[in-house]
């Protein structure tokens, strides 16, 4: 992810909503890829004017909640591109639910933020019922007893991400993690690998793509629902297959490739962050049009990760090994993202 600046000249960053150095409002405009000051700005309406003169609104959930920092780009609309992809939001009524909600949001804008710097088509189902993205945060009664749902798993369905609540509770994903020998678990990363699942549902569309995605990933029709329920139930017996990207991308081809998409979303954000801060290897600058400058320019950078991590006290930041067969499933990723 890029850097941003202030009109007074300061570094901002994606988060911000406000500048630091002259406490002016900021919002961020996703069509324009920039970060905007705000001359003028009324919280009670979320209107405001730019440094060139603009009028622009704040989303709706920004006014209300105090959770968004995106500006609405169309003039039919309260909420901003991110927040109409909203189906359902948490009962905010419950201890720590905006606060969880908010980590939500800002995990879903960050990964909005790589679609679009990619390419990748992001339209709401209000505008597209049929082929649209949407996001629903609900729980389920192992955090609430006073909600209706005795099980709410992350998934999709059908353009629909639906994501616990829970996740965002940092002991309980940690928990998580453990108890499903997981070596990553992020709301960002539940956010990257399920939007792989909406992905392979736009672009594995014509013969072509099925017989590349075939020849890496295997058959994507098999049975998931019997795949699912083998893996959970001999998981811990499991022999781990070295060229997978992990464990749990044994379990079918399709969460094989939502693994390995998520994955390249990793690549392309971090990347470009790093090139935002001046780091640079013997590989060069990124180039995402080159993917083999990208996954060399990224074998360096993870080897660097890790041990500023490991300098600290900590486990890795990446704590996987890219496989050759990974490594082409991350080509083939590539290339239906940049067809030309």
């Amino acid at each position: 992810m890029k850097n941003f600046e202030c009109a007074c000249g300061q570094t901002v960053y994606f988060e911000n909503d406000y500048c630091l150095s002259c406490l002016r409002r900021l919002a961020y405009d996703p069509l324009q890829n920039r970060i905007l000051t705000l001359t003028v700005f009324n919280p009670r309406t979320g209107s405001g004017t730019d440094t060139e003169g603009n009028k622009v609104r704040l989303c709706k959930n920004d006014i209300d909640y105090g959770v968004c920092n995106w500006l609405v780009t169309t003039t039919d609309n309260d909420f901003c591109l991110s927040c109409s992809l909203n189906h359902m939001i948490p009962n905010l009524l419950a201890p720590d639910r905006r606060d969880w909600w908010a980590r939500m949001e800002q995990a879903k804008r960050k990964l909005l933020y790589t679609l679009l710097t990619v390419g990748l088509p992001v339209v709401n189902k209000e505008n597209d019922p049929e082929g649209g993205l949407a996001f629903e945060f609900i729980e389920d009664k192992s955090s609430n007893p006073n909600v209706e749902n005795e099980l709410v798993l992350t998934g999709h369905m059908n353009g629909l991400i639906t994501v616990n609540i829970a996740e965002a509770d940092s002991v309980k994903r940690e928990q998580a993690r453990q108890s499903l020998g997981e070596s990553y678990r992020t709301l960002l990363g539940h956010f990257r690998h399920e939007s792989g699942h909406y992905y392979f549902w736009k672009l594995i569309n014509n013969d072509q793509s099925r017989a590349g995605f075939r020849d890496l990933f295997g058959d994507e029709t098999a049975d998931y629902q019997q795949a699912m329920d083998n893996y959970y139930a001999n998981r811990d017996s499991m022999t781990r297959d070295p060229r997978m990207i992990s464990h749990y991308a044994q379990s079918h081809p399709l969460e094989d490739w939502a693994e390995c998409w998520a994955h390249y979303l990793h690549m392309i954000d971090t990347l470009e962050t790093a090139e935002a801060f001046n780091i640079r290897n013997s590989q060069g600058d990124a180039d995402r049009s080159t993917i083999d400058s990208m996954l060399a320019r990224w074998g360096d950078l993870t080897l660097m990760l890790n041990a500023l991590n490991r300098s600290m006290g900590m486990g890795d930041a990446y704590p996987f090994i890219l496989s050759d067969l990974t490594l082409r499933k991350i080509r083939f990723v590539h290339s239906l993202v940049n067809p030309s």
